[in-house]
């Protein structure tokens, strides 16, 4: 279905990948697992053919029809929920406007007729509202949002419409990349469910273990420039790992033990003259061994580790005070006369079926959105920083990474301290001078928390 062969891709000095070569074969469900900004998202640019590769090249089967979700997005059309995924795959509607024209001109016994009656048949055009009734439900839609317009809906939901789509739809192969990043826990679980029956072919990015150990049945691992596959899920490719690295540290314990002999031997007998042919082999041996000493890499699944928001000045005690708030959403009405209040010390979680308006609350809460009726009032000394959900929201995408970090101190603030708490993040070197919009999802949160460090809130 896909041939990759000799792929090379770089960005100035950066090289994500460098000569890779895979197939990808129907009926193959695979996780593509790696560190942040390994190329993941990159790697499926590539095959949609959106950009250049710098060598090699990528080969599709002639005709073969590619679905995908992107991780950071907003779905645009103009249909409704469920219209768009009955009526919004050209394919299909370019065989049904050919149905409808070749029955026009009474030609529904001709031999094209029949071509074409098959190619509805085998897209599932006649239980095409049905199955995207189900698949809807399963996302987490109620019944009263099929006929919502998607232009109306918020980012996530616009991206769950997307999704559903593509399940909707036969595709010789789906590209998700964090399929579950907008979904809740039901949702997720009946995509779970779903994929793990799936009898197409899929890629799949997640960091989400578990979900890759029960959907997926091919591991891709994209890491240090190049990539492996291993036949098997998640769970089966880090037992395999854990074997190989067991394995390698023994080598290298005996390798060293070895070496550390031989020195000894070498240290201890390097001025007797009677000693000088099996010092001179010994030194030799050594020498070898230090040409093809074994090295045990580490772990390239690299963690910010532990951190910690330094001190912040004291707020009042009344931090945020909402009162009578209204908020809409076209004919939506997500808040009418709320009245809530937040004080200093309350750490709460903001629980609440999908749809029901927790992001914006955070919004609202955050001044990022404005409210259509009634009052917002922010304590005295209260500083409020805003993570969320859609990275882009709090970035600006064609600064630097530098540049982005320095757009949040307060004030004066050297560059060496800057880079130190970039540097925290894993931002190091060159990767301070890369563009936001090139940073790969785990990258801009990752600079959202740096952000947030370098000029700490006191309400988050």
């Amino acid at each position: 279905m896909i041939n990759i062969i000799n792929l090379s891709k770089n960005y100035g000095p950066k090289v994500l990948f460098e000569d890779i070569s895979l197939n990808i074969n129907p009926g193959e469900k695979i996780g593509l697992i790696g560190p942040n900004g390994t190329g993941k998202t990159t790697l499926f640019s590539l095959i949609l053919q959106e950009i250049e590769p710098s060598e090699g090249e990528v080969r599709l089967n002639k005709g073969a029809h590619i679905g995908y979700l992107p991780q950071e997005a907003s779905f645009k059309s103009e249909h409704t929920v469920l219209a768009e995924l009955t009526e919004g795959d050209e394919r299909i509607l370019r065989f049904k406007k050919e149905k409808e024209t070749l029955e026009s001109k009474n030609e529904a016994g001709s031999k094209r007729y029949g071509e074409v009656m098959h190619e509805l048949e085998t897209s599932g055009f006649f239980e095409l509202e049905h199955k995207a009734e189900k698949i809807l439900s399963g996302l987490g839609f109620k019944e009263k949002d099929f006929n919502r317009p998607i232009n109306q809906m918020s980012g996530g939901w616009q991206m769950r419409a997307l999704l559903g789509k593509l399940l909707t739809y036969h595709y010789d192969l789906l590209l998700l990349d964090e399929p579950t990043n907008y979904l809740d826990l039901n949702a997720a679980l009946w995509l779970k469910d779903y994929l793990a029956d799936f009898q197409g072919t899929f890629i799949m990015i997640s960091h989400d273990k578990a979900f890759l150990t029960d959907v997926t049945n091919y591991t891709l691992i994209l890491e240090n420039g190049s990539i492996s596959k291993v036949h098997g899920n998640y769970e089966h490719y880090e037992e395999i790992k854990a074997q190989k690295r067991t394995h390698l540290v023994k080598q290298s314990k005996e390798q060293d033990k070895k070496m550390k002999q031989l020195g000894r031997f070498v240290d201890r007998f390097h001025a007797q003259p009677n000693k000088a042919a099996s010092v001179r082999a010994k030194r030799r041996v050594l020498e070898k061994m230090e040409e093809v000493k074994i090295i045990v890499p580490p772990d390239p699944r690299e963690s910010i580790g532990n951190f910690s928001f330094p001190q912040t000045r004291r707020s009042g005690h009344r931090v945020i005070n909402l009162e009578g708030v209204s908020k809409a959403y076209g004919d939506i009405r997500v808040y009418d006369g709320l009245s809530f209040e937040i004080t200093q010390g309350e750490k709460a979680v903001l629980a609440g079926e999908n749809g029901a308006g927790k992001s914006t609350l955070l919004k609202i809460l955050a001044g990022i959105v404005e409210i259509d009726s009634g009052a917002r009032q922010v304590g005295h000394n209260v500083d409020i920083g805003y993570f969320s959900q859609t990275r882009t929201d709090v970035l600006n995408i064609e600064n630097t990474v530098l540049q982005e970090a320095y757009s949040a101190a307060p004030g004066y603030m050297g560059e060496e301290a800057v880079r130190t708490i970039l540097g925290a993040f894993l931002f190091t070197g060159d990767d301070a001078q890369k563009k936001v919009k090139v940073l790969s999802g785990g990258e801009k949160s990752r600079l959202i928390l740096a952000k947030l460090l370098i000029n700490p809130p006191n309400c988050l």
